[in-house]
């Protein structure tokens, strides 16, 4: 199988020789379910310090800090994410003062050894019992827990995206019906009450009558595949297929064409990953193009990437698209956005308690 790059912003990721096919060996948590996780263990139901800044230099923020034997335990949550630090009790100044009355360091130098990067005048310390509750809900409403993917069919001589919005589901091979049987189980619409990832359950089919989904992992998994939305005759660019499909952050693209497909006509600015794949005997070959801005993300793809119809194989693949679209939020496309999300919600926090 082959794409053309030419002047595209998505580039095929190089493939790994020494790379395998696997299941999910490493763990799936977010950096912010880890971070929930931390301040779990480590403060949640202890006496700590909570910190809270509703404007300073690095915008609205909180601390928690808790002293666990010898060492002081620090979460610093800021608008561009979460920290966790550790530091020795002993590297933090007290005054004689202080030590006289058997008190800790004060906050000043308590933070100052915690980190140099901490707005210390900004800070107050904040002894309302229910902020550690809207700490963790607040952490907890950024852990992403549902992802929806494109899925787009390429028929024979066909190498552009508008081709393959033009298609019929009635025209595609069982190739790709198998395909998708591989990737989940097809359900009605109608009725729906799991994850809709923004297609109509009301009974209306304004978004077709069937899609397809699965739960992997623990997360829930809709596919926008391109031939069960509605089709729209006369209308060349099928927008209302370009309307889900082009605001998917990872599309796949099941080529069912020895053409090569044009990277080039993907035009959505939400694309950020695509990754095409040719069925190839009883496997599957597989290209995978991330655009331009979106860092490396594992597992690596072995050298040939093709994979088969088992399990393994679709852990393999379904781990590649999540941790591709946990890759693409880092790129300057989203990066911004989460940003500002993040400080939305440290701003409502701390406008809360700091009265």
């Amino acid at each position: 199988m082959s794409v053309i790059v030419g002047n595209s912003e998505f580039r095929p990721l190089p493939n790994n020789p020494s790379a395998k096919i696997t299941g999910v060996h490493e763990s799936l948590l977010q950096e912010c379910e880890k971070d929930i996780i931390w301040y779990r263990d480590n403060f949640f139901g202890k006496t700590h310090q909570n910190y809270l800044a509703l404007d300073s230099p690095r915008g609205p923020l909180a601390i928690s800090v808790i002293r666990d034997a010898d060492t002081y335990k620090a979460l610093l949550r800021t608008t561009a994410g979460s920290e966790r630090l550790s530091v020795s009790s002993s590297s933090i100044p007290t005054s004689f003062i202080r030590r006289l009355f058997g008190m800790g360091p004060s906050t000043v130098n308590l933070m100052e050894g915690i980190s140099r990067n901490i707005p210390i005048r900004s800070l107050r310390m904040c002894k309302e019992p229910n902020l550690p509750n809207e700490l963790l809900s607040m952490e907890e409403r950024q852990v992403i827990r549902s992802y929806k993917f494109g899925v787009a069919y390429v028929g024979p001589g066909q190498c552009s995206e508008e081709e393959m919005f033009g298609n019929r589901n009635e025209n595609t091979t069982p190739a790709f019906k198998q395909f998708l049987n591989f990737l989940g189980e097809t359900i009605e619409l109608r009725g729906w009450k799991g994850y809709r990832a923004g297609l109509d359950t009301s009974g209306s089919n304004l978004t077709g009558t069937h899609s397809v989904y699965t739960k992997w992992q623990g997360y829930e998994i809709m596919f926008h595949v391109s031939t069960l939305l509605p089709f729209i005759p006369g209308d060349r660019q099928q927008l209302e297929r370009k309307r889900h499909i082009g605001n998917d952050i990872v599309v796949i693209i099941f080529q069912d064409s020895d053409v090569p497909f044009q990277l080039g006509s993907v035009t959505s600015h939400q694309n950020h990953v695509i990754a095409v794949v040719k069925p190839e005997g009883d496997g599957y070959r597989t290209i995978v193009a991330p655009k331009g801005g979106v860092p490396g993300f594992t597992p690596d793809l072995p050298e040939p990437c093709v994979f088969g119809q088992d399990a393994v194989s679709r852990d393999f693949f379904l781990h590649k698209l999540v941790n591709g679209e946990r890759a693409s939020y880092k790129a300057p496309s989203f990066a911004p956005k989460i940003s500002r999300t993040r400080s939305v919600l440290l701003y409502e926090v701390a406008s809360k308690f700091l009265k």
